[in-house]
């Protein structure tokens, strides 16, 4: 055979399949014929798993390497059917090969490579010992991370491999363990925690604990996702025991976790929970006692009873609420304190306010003009769309309830769908002083009837007033003097500003400008002079 002539991505598809299947001698004049292969670890990792230290030493004296450079790789692999594309990262790590179960893509990648071969197996562990030493001997010029095959090799359980590593002077990487105490990258944060989810019980307590010795003292990073793949030990005593103990609570979401005990009537776990000081704040064991008993979940119920009975300084409990019901009822509706509960903001740096989420109680909002001697000057992306991000269900709702917003004056920029989707909306006014309107500010805010746009506002983006997902009761809006798709230098003037077949009774006054008839023919819109 021509091995010069074969297409890259051919080459690596014959080394791979040399490795499986020829002889360590046959493998090595291959490539000698090939010439250079720009993509070689995979074939490395094969040697390692499948076939041992001859094949592994045949390749390294040949030049085969973990090293590669997937963004150069990909366009000449198009063809191969071997390589997989779609999971080719810089990253992968094909030395994970050695360990007797699949801890990453790579690995589960390469064993099912290997059942395409007939009869093939895991080498014995001796002989990938063999491979490990040769490879550690090795390890920068064929980019061979030892700590990195410690960190998985907790997950095989390989012991003895990771006392040979250690013997080797390797340790567990500090962006490893930064990962599993602080959070990390978000592949490698979820394929921990998916591999933690592989563990049966026994071998959950024999590799965390062995993690945890590594992590020198520091708690275990928490998230939801962690939870939810071990969801089912969990909440069993001892194992929430185990992590009460060795995992960071600041990230835990208690209430969520307590309502889940109590669904499940899990009482052990609840007793846990109010030891760890969970139940320590008067208004979560409130709040516990009433889901517990709305609920039905009568023992986690009468368990909750009785510790409030038997911790609670009741009487001081029932003064603290009186004198804060005084404080409530005496209190300045805009003082900084009042303010902050309707409200969250952040700190321009020139120390103006952008208004970010709302999050009172009523349907008819004033924005204040300023707070705590800080003036507000913008209304965030999505500040009070039923669709902003991280929002709860129960304020989702009553954002769709909102009927009329006041706006300051001092006010100089409206965000991007800053009142998108806002279904009752009746009334808004827009400030003198605002000079911008993002894209679908007052999108499908169906039940406004009309919008006067002051004359200095100079830019408006593209849909801000659409109604495209239902009928909108837009009558009237007035647009700006000045507004820049009206100059014939804005290369911009033909953007959509209403969806104008969902507003039947759309009129839409505008100025003597060039352009104008233009802009309203493109959108669609009836339009009237307001400056004959």
């Amino acid at each position: 055979m021509n091995y010069v002539e074969l297409k890259p991505w051919q080459k690596i598809e014959k080394l791979e399949m040399g490795v499986m299947q020829d002889a360590p001698a046959d493998v090595a004049k291959a490539l000698e014929q090939m010439g250079e292969v720009n993509f070689t670890a995979r074939a490395l990792g094969l040697a390692c798993r499948y076939r041992g230290l001859e094949m592994v030493k045949g390749l390294v004296e040949r030049g085969v390497k973990f090293l590669f450079d997937a963004e150069k790789l990909k366009p000449a692999l198009r063809r191969s059917r071997l390589v997989y594309l779609d999971q080719l990262y810089g990253d992968e790590n094909y030395s994970l090969s050695l360990l007797s179960t699949a801890t990453r893509r790579e690995t589960v990648e390469i064993i099912n490579l290997g059942k395409r071969f007939c009869g093939v197996q895991l080498v014995p562990f001796n002989e990938r010992l063999r491979t490990l030493n040769y490879l550690c001997q090795n390890a920068v010029s064929i980019g061979f991370k030892p700590d990195e095959l410690l960190f998985y090799a907790h997950f095989s359980e390989e012991w003895k491999i990771i006392e040979f590593l250690k013997n080797k002077g390797a340790a567990v990487p500090e962006n490893r363990i930064q990962m599993m105490t602080e959070g990390g990258n978000n592949d490698d944060w979820l394929n921990y925690c998916w591999l933690s989810g592989q563990l049966d019980d026994e071998q959950f307590f024999r590799v965390m604990n062995a993690l945890i010795a590594e992590c020198k003292g520091k708690k275990l990073h928490f998230t939801e996702y962690f939870w939810d793949i071990n969801f089912k030990r969990f909440p069993q005593p001892r194992f929430f025991r185990f992590l009460l103990k060795n995992f960071n609570q600041s990230k835990m979401n208690k209430g969520k976790l307590m309502k889940g005990f109590i669904d499940s009537g899990n009482v052990p776990c609840l007793e846990l929970a109010a030891e760890n000081g969970w139940l320590k704040l008067p208004k979560k064991r409130d709040e516990m006692i009433q889901y517990a008993t709305e609920n039905g979940k009568t023992e986690c119920a009468a368990y909750l009873l009785e510790f409030k009975n038997r911790t609670a300084n009741l009487a001081a409990e029932r003064a603290k609420a009186e004198k804060k019901l005084e404080r409530e009822l005496n209190a300045d509706p805009n003082s900084v304190t009042e303010l902050k509960k309707k409200w969250n903001f952040r700190k321009n740096d020139n120390g103006t306010l952008v208004i970010t989420g709302y999050k009172g109680s009523g349907t008819v909002l004033a924005v204040p003009a300023e707070i705590g001697g800080a003036k507000v000057t913008e209304i965030g992306d999505w500040a009070l769309s039923p669709h902003a991000p991280r929002i709860k269900e129960p304020a989702r709702e009553l954002r769709k309830t909102i009927t009329k917003i006041t706006l300051p004056e001092g006010l100089k920029k409206i965000g991007e769908s800053a009142f998108c989707d806002l279904i009752s909306l009746e009334s808004v006014n827009i400030p003198e002083s605002v000079r911008s309107i993002g894209e679908f500010a007052f999108g499908d805010c169906v039940s406004l009837k009309a919008i006067i746009v002051p004359d200095k506002v100079s830019n408006i983006d593209a849909n801000a007033f659409s109604m495209q997902h239902g009928r909108g009761a837009l009558e009237y809006v007035r647009l700006p003097k000045k507004l820049k798709y009206f100059s014939e230098k804005c290369k911009w003037w033909r953007v959509y500003l209403f969806h104008a077949q969902n507003c039947p009774k759309l009129v839409v006054g505008v100025p003597h400008a060039p352009h104008v008839e233009e802009f309203c023919e493109h959108n669609e819109i009836k339009f009237e002079y307001y400056d004959i």
